[in-house]
């Protein structure tokens, strides 16, 4: 989607409360609000779908599965001006990104703090129990590990053992993007940085490796590299950790070459493990890499983790076009949007 489109006259057949977005941001801005709000509309985009077999997606959602929102919740907030609450919707995103969230507002101190690793993972680990204690907007289905290694960072756990050894879900992936935006001229640090904030709920190899993976794709397609240079270095990333890691997610890439088909390759990837999840995304992301409405559809109507490979293929695909490469309506229509394009520019610096 051009810019152009992005700055044409919305209309709504429905009043409601509408963000205020910008209407120019830097591209350098504009990439990074890009990995933000795509991942949050990805993960909102997956929220209904998540647990459902691609014949209950279908069902409930027609032959083409979802085609944008399907889940919306309801909001009373007090208009600006107004004498009386007015009635705002939005679609909800899940703990994918309130965790990325906490992620990214650790690195954020750390950075103007100037913190080392050390002191930045402990900022960390008390933003995660936080998070597992009062979440931003409620509990949303929160994975078991990452409340595991939350309850024992309560308990006095360091950080980097706090993690179950053999906890190798998609919970640590889900929020790596952040090293990628803050790490970005360091790839060796995006990395190792990446990996280390991994061990907090997830020790398990596959775990480091994709998260290792995620950090390494969101900078090199922020550095505008060339997508197969970018699912290159996702393999070489992940296969430094776990060798089974970095096959699965060849294996994937291979299969978005060769055109193989979503109905087989993502009901193989069903995402509940790490490097599923970290496969899917670059299949995804080879297949779309500058589409993000195509990428964060396929990513949703799938019959596994739908919401982290959709936020995964959004962050990623939304390196690439920015923000005013996302469909407007889903960007105003996501949970927050405003807060989360704050703390993208935030982030952009």
């Amino acid at each position: 989607m051009q810019q152009q489109d992005w700055l044409a006259p919305q209309i709504s057949e429905t009043p409601r409360a509408t963000p205020s977005l910008p209407t120019y941001l830097s591209p350098w801005q504009q990439q990074v609000a890009g990995v933000v709000l795509g991942g949050a509309i990805g993960d909102a985009m997956g929220h209904p779908t998540e647990f459902l077999s691609m014949e209950a997606i279908r069902e409930r959602y027609g032959a083409n599965g979802v085609s944008g929102f399907e889940l919306y919740w309801q909001n009373t907030a007090s208009a600006a001006g107004a004498s009386s609450a007015v009635r705002e919707r939005f679609a909800p995103y899940t703990d994918d990104t309130q965790m990325a969230e906490a992620v990214l507002l650790a690195l954020l101190d750390g950075r103007e703090q100037k913190l080392e690793l050390d002191d930045t993972m402990k900022a960390m680990a008390v933003r995660f129990v936080e998070w597992s204690q009062h979440p931003q907007g409620g509990h949303r289905a929160p994975g078991n590990a990452c409340l595991s290694g939350c309850r024992a960072l309560a308990a006095g756990a360091p950080w980097h053992s706090a993690g179950g050894e053999t906890a190798g879900g998609c919970g640590s992936v889900m929020r790596a993007y952040p090293f990628g935006i803050l790490f970005v001229n360091d790839l060796a640090k995006a990395e190792n940085w990446a990996v280390a904030h991994s061990k907090l709920t997830h020790r398990d190899p596959i775990a480091l490796a994709a998260s290792a993976a995620m950090a390494v794709g969101t900078a090199l397609a922020l550095r505008h590299e060339a997508p197969r240079v970018i699912c290159s270095e996702m393999i070489a990333a992940a296969a430094r950790y776990s060798s089974t890691t970095g096959t699965m997610v060849a294996q994937a890439y291979e299969d978005a070459m060769r055109g193989v088909t979503p109905d087989r390759t993502l009901n193989r990837l069903r995402a509940w493990a790490a490097h599923e999840a970290i496969a899917a995304a670059v299949y995804i992301f080879a297949r779309h890499f500058d589409d993000a409405r195509s990428a964060i559809l396929e990513g949703a109507n799938t019959p596994g983790d739908s919401d982290s490979i959709a936020t995964l293929a959004g962050s990623l695909v939304g390196a690439r076009v920015g923000l005013y490469g996302l469909p407007r309506d889903w960007v105003t229509d996501v949970e927050r949007s405003e807060e989360l394009l704050a703390l993208a520019l935030r982030a952009a610096g």
